[in-house]
């Protein structure tokens, strides 16, 4: 029996992730209901890769949807393989889409669900929130959110952070100086040159490109089809698109630019969306509201089973501290919110369950540890009387410790 962890259910879809949705209507095709479980966990450190989705294929687990992809597809016999009937310019075709979609596909979404503030704030952050348990929903979502805008940072659009805006002195200044400007002094015409300078307009009209520059090769090569390279057969490349097409579509947000550019110019996307969406993630999910605006629940059911959670709130803080102390958080393991860039063997890895979880422990005490000598921190039931001035002295350099940092500094002992 196989079991997919998957961040969970988000926006009327089976996971808030495009690697996760992919993988899902991957295995809701390759097996049968009775082959394998859905848990929606939430948890990437279960993946050796600490990235969602991760499989666990008896005492072994695989991370990342390649990866999944990969292994599945060399299984005996073939069965789990979708690409078994594709020739060599299909497997071609398949490869290079594959690139094209995770690198175009990722950053629109790192756009529309994290790097806008508004839809941030208004909808993923929640969204997060129902999966999560404390402390990951505060520690979960801010960590996903800095790996976006790391991934977007070369778009130069960072206007659409208004968190990160609003703290720049020099453009609120300018807003306000715009703000004390007497309506009737203002230019009331406006052009095209005009709108297109304004900040606000100028933007839209990057991202109406950005995602124009996604959706027009996708919708030249499914050329009404049902199926982007075949009529009769789903291969791989559609499990994939699939993830990243239906984030697009599917939720509802404050800034929905990515949705409108989608169903404006794109229909038979759209609609290529919906039937597969009702193949792949079933009924008891995926709600779509068609073209005449009544909504329709179709599909079969996905194979959920709820998580196993155990209370490990303890360890969460402390391997959240670590990660972000500097050099022993590189060491302790790779960053788990960046998305595989490699495919297939190279970063195919087993790791059996008990052990990792031992070693895990073990390193978290040893880099504990090391940290308090190698720094020389004197623990806080020491020199008691001394600890107002210690604290003081050591208090800048907590604040340069992230989250670490901020856990040790809420320590507080008095004489």
């Amino acid at each position: 029996m196989l079991q997919l962890h998957v961040w969970g259910p988000g926006f009327g879809l089976p996971s808030i992730d495009p690697q996760c949705l992919a993988a899902i209507a991957y295995l809701s095709h390759a097996a049968s209901e009775n082959e394998w479980e859905l848990v929606a966990s939430s948890d990437p450190t279960l993946s050796p890769t600490r990235e969602l989705p991760a499989l666990r294929d008896a005492s072994i687990w695989i991370g990342g949807f390649q990866n999944i992809l990969y292994h599945l597809q060399r299984k005996p016999g073939g069965q789990w393989d979708l690409d078994r009937e594709c020739n060599d310019r299909d497997k071609a075709d398949i490869s290079a889409y594959t690139s094209f979609i995770e690198t175009h596909g990722q950053s629109l979404v790192d756009l529309s669900f994290y790097v806008s503030s508004e839809n941030y704030h208004a909808s993923t952050r929640p969204a997060y929130s129902n999966l999560l348990r404390w402390p990951n929903t505060w520690l979960l979502p801010p960590k996903r959110r800095a790996a976006a805008r790391a991934r977007t940072d070369h778009l130069n659009l960072s206007s659409l952070d208004l968190d990160t805006w609003n703290g720049d002195g020099t453009n609120k200044a300018r807003f306000a100086a715009g703000a004390e400007i007497p309506k009737l002094a203002r230019s009331t015409q406006q052009t095209v040159s005009s709108l297109a300078k304004q900040p606000q307009h100028a933007t839209r009209f990057r991202l109406d490109t950005l995602a124009e520059a996604f959706f027009e090769p996708l919708a030249q090569l499914l050329q009404g089809e049902r199926y982007l390279l075949h009529d009769e057969r789903m291969t791989s490349l559609d499990c994939l698109a699939l993830g990243y097409l239906s984030l697009a579509l599917v939720p509802e947000m404050p800034q929905s630019w990515l949705s409108q550019s989608m169903k404006s110019r794109y229909r038979p996307l759209c609609r290529y969306v919906e039937h597969l969406s009702q193949d792949c993630f079933g009924k008891t999910i995926l709600q779509i509201r068609d073209h005449a605006g009544s909504e329709r629940e179709t599909g079969k059911p996905l194979p959920w089973k709820d998580p196993q959670i155990a209370n490990l709130k303890g360890s969460i803080l402390i391997r959240s501290s670590l990660e972000s102390l500097p050099y022993v958080g590189a060491l302790y393991h790779p960053n788990p919110l960046q998305p595989s860039t490699t495919t297939g063997h190279d970063k195919l890895t087993h790791v059996p369950v008990l052990p990792t979880m031992f070693v895990g422990l073990a390193a978290s005490v040893t880099a504990l540890t090391s940290y308090v000598l190698y720094t020389g921190a004197t623990p806080p039931f020491f020199h008691l009387n001394n600890w107002p001035s210690l604290g003081r002295q050591r208090s800048s350099r907590l604040v340069d410790l992230g989250e670490a940092g901020a856990m040790l500094g809420a320590v507080r002992f008095r004489p």
